[in-house]
């Protein structure tokens, strides 16, 4: 009798290779018709991933929930189940660079990796999950919320813009929440809002300041030899 966890793992792992296979051949210049991100692909995938509910069709109201820290984000068992997904794909080597191209360093998901896992890739991971439930939320703007749909709200999609931007800056995030947290204080204090949503506003843009200047404090760490 087959173990249903290993029949259900060999299904993600066939649903994965059916969107990572879509996307390398309309790389390759082919002519392809992106059928992995219909409504009912993403409603598909997001089920054989456990996901509490279908991403297709949703807004990102709809999709994340509120933090303690402040800011919408990803459910953290959803998160989790995309992040091991990127893991796997850069064991198997999938994120290669082309020629006289820069290839993604599998080091940038280390920061979000549980800390029991020790190192991926020759590095200690940091297990920040939260800020890449965060990350997640955040590129689910790509979705179908602003009238720009490019991912249909597919989880691994929006996980690999979010492997993109990490590519650029590893603190991509946790400076994006400082930028956003500005950006909403200046434009309540322009509308002249209640006292109490500003101050709601700066306590959150606090908690995020405090938190990036935690996060270069620990890339420091990692990147500067101290003396015993």
């Amino acid at each position: 009798m087959p173990n249903p966890a290993f029949t259900e793992q060999k299904a993600v792992a066939a649903a994965v290779r059916y969107v990572i296979d879509s996307l390398r051949s309309l790389d390759r210049g082919e002519d392809t018709a992106l059928t992995c991100i219909t409504a009912k692909e993403v409603s598909e995938f997001c089920k054989l991933l456990g996901f509490k509910a279908t991403w297709a069709r949703k807004t990102v109201d709809s999709i994340c929930i509120r933090s303690a820290f402040g800011p919408d984000v990803i459910r953290e068992e959803e998160a989790a189940k995309l992040l091991a997904i990127l893991k796997s794909e850069f064991k198997r080597g999938t994120f290669k660079a082309k020629e006289k191209e820069a290839a993604y360093s599998p080091n940038v998901i280390n920061d979000f990796l549980p800390v029991r896992t020790g190192k991926f890739a020759g590095k200690a991971c940091l297990g920040h999950l939260w800020e890449f439930q965060y990350a997640l939320a955040v590129e689910l703007e790509h979705g179908r919320t602003r009238g720009t749909n490019v991912t249909n709200n597919h989880p691994l999609l929006t996980a690999l813009v979010v492997l993109a931007h990490l590519s650029e800056d590893s603190l991509y995030y946790a400076r994006l929440w400082v930028m956003e947290g500005e950006g909403e204080l200046f434009k309540a204090l322009q509308e002249d809002a209640a006292p109490k949503q500003i101050k709601e506003i700066a306590r959150e843009l606090q908690t995020a300041r405090l938190y990036l200047g935690r996060r270069l404090a620990e890339a420091a760490a990692r990147s500067v030899a101290l003396p015993a």
